[in-house]
């Protein structure tokens, strides 16, 4: 009967070491589960609001950014410059080839916003990377000359 006894004793408590280590685990399983909650969450909010004040669209550039104290970068060659899809008025040219090598032509600009366009929005983006690694405010007009809808008065 003793050993009976000492039997159940040792069930029991084998069970409650059960119940405790099953909770244990589940605990920190809940807690893996809500780190890995806070992570995505976290990544889903940088990610939405990702702060893109290095690319505007062409469009958003025209109705909403361009005025007469908007200052241009154009990274196309001279020949697109002035070819067929034109240029903006009062933009400055510099080859995206030549940008390094002129960058200090810009340097009464490094507090003000450049928005550099190309032709589709490549080469800006480039000019951009570029200009923000020597401490320019740059912006990536994204879509570039080909996106360009004619003004009013042109």
């Amino acid at each position: 009967m003793l050993f009976l006894g000492h039997f159940l004793i040792f069930l029991q408590s084998n069970d409650i070491f059960k119940k405790k280590r099953i909770n244990e685990i589940d605990s920190g399983g809940r807690m893996i589960k809500y780190l890995f909650s806070i992570f995505i969450v976290s990544f889903l909010l940088m990610m939405c609001s990702k702060n893109n004040s290095d690319v505007v669209s062409m469009e958003e550039f025209q109705s909403e950014i361009l005025s007469e104290n908007t200052f241009v970068l154009d990274v196309r060659t001279e020949a697109e410059f002035y070819g067929p899809l034109g240029h903006i008025d009062g933009a400055m040219l510099i080859p995206i080839d030549e940008l390094s090598l002129r960058i200090n032509e810009l340097e009464d600009m490094k507090d003000k916003d450049i928005y550099v366009v190309c032709r589709s929005g490549n080469r800006s983006n480039v000019g951009k990377n570029i200009l923000r690694e020597n401490s320019f405010n740059a912006i990536n007009v994204d879509g570039g000359m080909l996106a360009w809808k004619p003004l009013d008065n042109e």
